[in-house]
């Protein structure tokens, strides 16, 4: 995947132009069971001590090439191969890229897309807050479900991990809901997501399931549209929260 790409179709967002702040391989500090990039290869250490991040000249460049395409965007989003607050330099690249919006394409939005489990960084934090849109994936409502489907690499539990939503101006949380092996799908399984969404009031819900095979767990399967839209549905008669359904995983 280039550092800058598209455009991309979005169900959420129209169509966008991606940034991927980390190179050619997939890194990231989850290993979900429906990762589409697969299984994650590199470990927290040697990520953290010897992966080379592109630099933010050559984030720059690839962004004012792409501008020189004119194609239009309706929202910048930053995601990529993986987890991108990963990255090295996480705040100076969204102070970059909100730049460049600024300069090539004022009043489209930059959205980032995380598994938010680095929110006790504060220049994380700090990165985040530049976005216009912040879209964090929770997928379970307990520690033990978490573990099974995100297979974080580092120590994080539910406590730790909503503890940091407090430090962002605000966030739109994003769900995948699938069945199988692993299945989020099941009636307490959905209550404690609830109450999970419930305590930390999302500005807003997003709801989808699997577009494609998961190279790991191939039997895995998608959630049927009535499925989510039951989810949703009582998702909002306890907690007035309006969750979004897409009936595919898409950026």
């Amino acid at each position: 995947m280039d550092i800058v790409y598209g455009p991309v179709k979005s169900q959420r967002y129209g169509s966008t132009l991606g940034i991927n702040l980390l190179g050619a391989e997939k890194v990231c500090s989850y290993n979900c069971v429906y990762c589409s990039l697969g299984p994650t290869q590199l470990t927290m250490n040697k990520i953290r001590k010897d992966y080379v991040f592109p630099s933010l000249d050559q984030v720059r460049n690839a962004f004012k090439e792409y501008i020189k395409k004119s194609v239009p965007s309706e929202a910048v989003v930053v995601s990529g191969n993986g987890e991108p607050t990963l990255h090295a330099e996480f705040e100076e690249a969204m102070k970059l890229i909100t730049s460049l919006r600024d300069e090539h394409l004022p009043g489209v939005k930059v959205v980032v897309l995380t598994n938010g489990a680095h929110l006790d960084n504060k220049k994380v934090v700090n990165g985040l807050n530049l976005a216009d849109e912040r879209v964090i994936k929770i997928d379970a409502g307990n520690d033990v479900l978490m573990q099974k489907f995100n297979d974080p690499l580092i120590r994080i539990n539910m406590a730790k991990f909503l503890s940091g939503f407090r430090k962002l101006k605000d966030y739109t949380v994003q769900s995948l809901f699938c069945l199988g092996e692993f299945d989020n799908t099941a009636a307490d399984a959905v209550d404690e997501w609830i109450e999970v969404l419930g305590m930390i009031k999302p500005k807003a819900v997003q709801i989808c399931t699997l577009s494609r095979p998961s190279p790991a767990f191939p039997g895995l399967q998608p959630a049927d549209e009535d499925a989510l839209y039951g989810i949703a549905f009582k998702l909002k008669k306890r907690t007035s929260l309006e969750a979004s359904v897409f009936s595919i995983q898409k950026t």
